[in-house]
């Protein structure tokens, strides 16, 4: 009789017993795929460039001055992996990917800024923030490690 009744409980809801399951494995693969991407801020070894307030960060790769006048860091986008590039935005910029380029042209249009340079190869973007001291890009911090030319200067997600 109650393998009866247990059979009919989970058949009539069986919808939430499959959910019940399968719950505690969503939160825990968030959990591991959360871990994997830590954003940081890097430059060259050579660079003098220290920790720059995220307000700074932000006013820096939309091509403004920082409100930190000792602080020259020229931006270079980080375009290797689209959804390194797409938590940047997110988290640091807050705008989407189209509204980062709308700002990014306007800004060139109506006061003849420069391009913010991007790169599409973490191989490249090493050897170019090598070269260049007072670059700054962003990437994930497993990748930023690999790199020997490189240093992070601080997290930003």
């Amino acid at each position: 009789m109650t393998s009866q009744l247990f059979k009919a409980l989970i058949f009539k809801n069986h919808k939430k017993v499959i959910l019940i399951f399968l719950l505690p494995c969503f939160f825990f693969s968030q959990n591991i795929a959360a871990s994997n991407t830590t954003g940081v801020l890097v430059t060259s070894k050579t660079s003098a460039i220290t920790k720059l307030e995220r307000k700074d960060v932000r006013r820096i790769f939309l091509g403004l001055k920082p409100l930190q006048a000792n602080k020259d860091a020229i931006p270079v986008l980080n375009i290797s992996n689209a959804s390194t590039y797409r938590l940047f935005l997110k988290n640091i910029m807050f705008l989407t990917e189209s509204g980062y380029q709308r700002k990014l042209v306007k800004r060139v249009f109506r006061q003849g800024a420069d391009k913010i340079h991007s790169i599409d190869s973490i191989d490249e973007l090493s050897r170019y923030l090598a070269q260049h001291p007072n670059n700054i890009s962003f990437m994930l911090e497993e990748e930023a490690l690999k790199h020997a030319d490189i240093i992070i200067i601080q997290g930003l997600w």
